[in-house]
Formats: C-alpha cells, sequence, structure tokens
C-alpha cells in the first residue's frame, strides 16, 4: 500500500534469495491531480485572454465614443438635411449639397451661428458628387445604385445658399468620405416619388474641427472630426421630383443621419 501512495521503489525476496527492484508506479491520485493543475492553469491563461481581449474591446469602444463625429457602434454620430440633383443626357450624375443638423460630441451652438437653424445659419456644410452605378425601372418602384465622394467643410460663418453651390464648400475642409448609395423611390404621383437611401461611407480625410472643443469660429486645431477609415452607415428619406422624363433628371430634397459601426 505504501508504493501507491509514495511511488517510491521497493525491494523484494523472490524465493531464489535474488533481490528484485519493481519500479515505481503512477497513481491515479496523481495523474488526476496533474490533470487538474493543467487544466486549471488552462483556464486560467484562457480567462486572461478573454480578459485582455475584452478590455482591448472596451477601450478601443470607449475611443469611438470620444471625439466629434464618432461613435460606439450604433449611435448616430450626425444628421443632415440635403438637396441632390440628379442630371447628365440620361439621370447618370449626382450633385448634392447640405448642411449638418447634429454632431455627436458637438452642440447646436457650434453648428448654427444663430436662429432660425436653416442653410442660411449652418456652419458645418456638406458636398458630393457621384455616378450612376446601376439601375433597374419598374412600374411603381425604381432602384438605383450610385458610387460618389462627399466632402465637410466648416465655414467661417454663416452664408451657405442653395442658389450658390460654392457657399457649400468653402472654409474650413474637416471630412472626406467614399460613399456607396443605393436609392430606391416609390413613385406616388405622376412624376413625384418617395426616396428611401441607405449606404455606407468610409472616411479618407479626418482633420481638426478648429478653435475650441464648443466648436467656435477659431484657428484649425481642437479635436478632429471623425477618423481616418471610418466606417458608417447612412440613411435618408424625402421627397423627389422629375424634371425631365427624357433624360430622367430628378430634384430630391432629403434628411438623414449617419450612424457607427
Amino acid at each position: 500500500m505504501s508504493e501507491l501512495t509514495t511511488g517510491q521503489p521497493t525491494t523484494s525476496q523472490p524465493a531464489t534469495g535474488e533481490p528484485t527492484t519493481r519500479e515505481p508506479t503512477t497513481t491515479r491520485r496523481a495523474v488526476m491531480t496533474r490533470a487538474g493543475i493543467a487544466t486549471a492553469a488552462g483556464l486560467a491563461a484562457a480567462a486572461t485572454a478573454t480578459s485582455a481581449g475584452a478590455a482591448s474591446a472596451t477601450t478601443r469602444s470607449a475611443a469611438a465614443g470620444t471625439g466629434v463625429g464618432r461613435g460606439a457602434p450604433g449611435q448616430t454620430v450626425v444628421e443632415f438635411r440635403a438637396r441632390i440633383q440628379q442630371g447628365g443626357p440620361t439621370g447618370e450624375s449626382f450633385d448634392a449639397r447640405g448642411f449638418l443638423t447634429s454632431v455627436r460630441g458637438l452642440d447646436q451652438s457650434s453648428l448654427f451661428s444663430g436662429t432660425p437653424q436653416n442653410v442660411g445659419t449652418a456652419l458645418f456644410t456638406a458636398h458630393a458628387a457621384g455616378v450612376l452605378t446601376a439601375r433597374v425601372l419598374d412600374q411603381s418602384v425604381h432602384a438605383l445604385d450610385i458610387v460618389a465622394t462627399m466632402a465637410v467643410h466648416r465655414r467661417t460663418g454663416p452664408g451657405a445658399d442653395w442658389t450658390h453651390p460654392g457657399s457649400f464648400t468653402s472654409g474650413h475642409l474637416l471630412a472626406e468620405y467614399a460613399l456607396t448609395l443605393q436609392d430606391v423611390l416609390a413613385v406616388f404621383a405622376p412624376a413625384q416619388g418617395l426616396p428611401t437611401l441607405t449606404g455606407e461611407l468610409r472616411q479618407t480625410r479626418a482633420a481638426p474641427v478648429g478653435g475650441q472643443p464648443s466648436g467656435q469660429p477659431g484657428p484649425a486645431g481642437g479635436p478632429v472630426f471623425g477618423a481616418l477609415g471610418q466606417l458608417l452607415r447612412m440613411q435618408a428619406a424625402g421627397l423627389g421630383q422629375l424634371v425631365d422624363p427624357v433624360t430622367l433628371n430628378a430634384h430630391l430634397e432629403i434628411a438623414g443621419s449617419w450612424i457607427a459601426t
């Protein structure tokens, strides 16, 4: 019994009188003990790795939730108002201009110079240019695929005007995006439709907002608008008006948001 518990070699005396030595026997208890230690070590290592991964994910999420025009996945980071002109011989080109009505990390006094809060008092403007990549026309529902580039500017003062395209690209260039978009248009009356736009924005340029975090006009500096490489989901809806049934030129008024992914 002592061999099973101690594992030490013992000698016995056979009938011939010559002593023999039996090698120590590994007990089941010892095997289970070693296995338990190994398992505990593995679980501890796995727990440490999981904890480190969770901490890293938490850090990334916290970082995404700070700054201007940034947020954790699912958070709305920008709301906007825009007008789109669809032009060209076959309605293949798009020109959009608009202004930001809400930006995560900035208050309303940073976005508008006064009241009423409209295009004339807006300080953060946007402009996009795109081309048609696919179009499916049906009786009442049409679908268009569009690729575009978009830029966000911060004006030094009020004065944006729908009738002056250049007023949406003046001031400090804050951000640029590559945009892929689908426009689903539900026709409800002759030459009139309800557009629903969904798409993805990938940020290709990120610059400081300028001034203090309050966003008041000032020199370049302060928090960066968004983040280079940031991916956002865009959604918008509004009203569309067919301008020319031959060239399929149209005018759209929309409002929407960008959501962090």
